[in-house]
């Protein structure tokens, strides 16, 4: 695709262009448990080259490819794809670099059209045009073969499906390197001779640079040449035949029984294959599109997914009936009480200390009604808030990660995400606020009520977007986000005389006593709210400050997001 050349000169040096490692050595990053997972590693992969990497299981033929792609951190030594430190390269040309994980990553609900046509509005250019970005996928789609698949969802493929659709998501960028991760483990022996000659006529064909970790030992020989670990370190690099050779083997069953065990071979020296290439050779590559160029599709796509997902919508919408319907249960015994108390004494010196004792007792059971209503709706609505978002980025961790490798931008993932965190949170408070005031008639502006009741779950989902963007399970981000919501009321102080010292900590980070104070704030110089004031040593914010503590709650939350969102890049594979 011509459109996509940004360096169109010819390669004279197919090495040059090629993957040149020198002494790599890789190391976990734990000082107390530090374990060595590659050592003195040293290679040379020309351009246009197919090239296998086996090994006895846990030799580092992941480690090693991953190094390759720029994905896992290296201790020592260097990393050249046609002359670019690949950290480098990943940072300026990320479709330079296509990486396929053992297990591909996509939205299940989705159709593979779908998922390739959103692979494609991520990746490529604007510059493309949009009839060449349709020959293009057609194109690779029959060159993965997948013709015939792309109308059904992708949960419904079979495993060799869903390779070959990786692969052709992978291919959309026209990557110059392609490092494939047990691409074809699980395959049987027919498919996998298929996928051998298929990537064998890909490096060649088209003169990308290809390797493939895998277990399978049917057609190595189809491969131009075979990188074989163990413990670590390189023993040979060559084809097939002159590996089998030097090993005094006839099989690739009998070169692994040799380092099987504590008496394999000690590794050689590793071979001394001079400098690496000095010269960046020229890259058929573009840069992605921009956030802003993304965003759109990252919206539209969320739509889809949310449309698609009946089980998540029902739940939302039950939450939304529900929890207005059980703050009115709670409300109905006390209510005509509240409304008919009256603050005036209207005392005379005959007045009995009865009928003021009286007084009292029911002003302060008015009082524990109000100030509980405004506390419940508000955790409620925390709740729904937390539901709307401690998911949402841990579920998809793993497509995270591939996009980003792709150039995704994280600000406009997380934006995509916060837009339907906005319509959620609008539609929840928007129901809660007419529900509760057609109700219980308190009075103060619906307007201003609204936008406290808005703010309160926004903060609440916000922050658990940034939970579920700080997480990598699902599960653990559901869990922290409902710890959070359960510590809403008693740390808020309002519902618990807590220490000075604990309410002034705990206060700024808690979004229930800000919706709180705020909410009752809204019926300001009313009786409801000298009721309250009279019985209750809890300090009520003003409803500016609180708007305003819970805007910041929401800015922070989404920077939050974002940084973990690219923080994971790396550190989760």
């Amino acid at each position: 695709m011509e459109e996509l050349i940004e360096n169109t000169a010819d390669i004279p040096n197919a090495l040059a262009a090629g993957i040149s490692v020198r002494d790599l050595l890789v190391q976990t990053d734990r000082r107390a448990t530090r374990k060595v997972l590659l050592s003195g590693v040293s290679l040379d992969i020309p351009r246009g080259h197919f090239a296998t990497i086996i090994g006895p299981s846990g030799c580092g033929k992941s480690t090693l490819i991953r190094s390759l792609g720029g994905i896992q951190p290296i201790s020592k030594g260097t990393i050249h794809l046609a002359g670019y430190p690949v950290d480098s390269l990943r940072q300026e040309y990320p479709l330079a670099i296509g990486y396929l994980a053992q297990f591909g990553a996509f939205h299940p609900e989705l159709t593979v059209r779908e998922n390739l046509a959103n692979a494609v509005a991520l990746r490529l250019p604007k510059s493309v045009p949009s009839h060449v970005k349709s020959e293009w996928v057609e194109h690779i789609t029959q060159l993965a073969g997948i013709q015939h698949v792309l109308t059904q969802p992708y949960n419904t493929l079979s495993g060799g499906q869903m390779r070959r659709v990786a692969l052709a998501e992978e291919l959309i960028g026209d990557p110059s390197f392609l490092l494939l991760d047990e691409l074809t483990s699980g395959l049987d022996e027919y498919s996998d001779q298929e996928m051998m000659l298929w990537l064998r006529d890909l490096a060649h064909s088209y003169g990308k640079t290809i390797l493939l970790v895998t277990h399978a030992t049917y057609h190595l020989h189809l491969a131009d040449s075979v990188i074989f670990l163990h413990s670590g370190r390189l023993i040979q690099h060559g084809s097939l035949e002159e590996i089998l050779h030097t090993h005094g083997v006839s099989s690739t069953a009998g070169l692994l029984g040799l380092y099987s065990g504590e008496s394999a071979p000690k590794a050689p020296y590793p071979e001394y294959l001079g400098p690496p290439p000095s010269q960046q050779m020229p890259l058929k590559t573009a840069k992605p599109p921009s956030g802003w160029r993304q965003f759109p599709c990252l919206v539209v796509r969320q739509f889809q997914l949310f449309k698609r997902d009946s089980g998540q919508w029902w739940m939302h919408l039950a939450l939304v009936v529900t929890f207005p319907a059980i703050v009115a249960v709670f409300a109905t015994r006390g209510l005509p009480q509240v409304r008919s108390l009256t603050l005036s004494l209207d005392t005379n010196i005959l007045q009995t200390m009865q009928e003021q004792m009286l007084y009292l007792k029911e002003s302060f059971k008015a009082a524990s009604l109000i100030s509980g209503l405004a506390m419940f709706q508000v955790v409620l609505l925390t709740l729904m808030g937390a539901n709307n978002s401690a998911r949402e980025i841990a579920k998809e961790r793993d497509i995270l990660n591939k996009e980003l490798r792709a150039g995704l931008s994280p600000t406009a993932y997380v934006a995509s995400k916060f837009l339907q965190v906005l319509f959620l949170c609008a539609l929840q408070a928007g129901w809660m606020t007419w529900f509760v005031k057609t109700l219980c008639g308190f009075p103060g502006s619906a307007l201003a009520q609204y936008g406290i009741l808005f703010a309160t779950t926004l903060a609440m989902s916000t922050t658990c977007l940034a939970i579920s963007a700080g997480t990598r399970s699902p599960e653990r981000a559901s869990l922290l986000s409902i710890y959070l919501v359960g510590f809403q009321m008693p740390l808020s102080g309002a519902a618990l005389a807590l220490p000075d010292w604990l309410n002034g900590i705990c206060r700024p980070f808690i979004a229930a006593y800000w919706g709180w104070s705020g909410y009752l704030k809204t019926f300001d110089a009313t009786r409801h709210y000298d009721i309250v004031k009279q019985s209750t040593k809890t300090f009520i914010a003003s409803y500016d400050v609180s708007i305003t503590v819970l805007g910041l709650h929401v800015l922070l939350s989404l920077a939050a997001a974002i940084y973990f969102s690219r923080k994971k890049q790396i550190s989760n594979i």
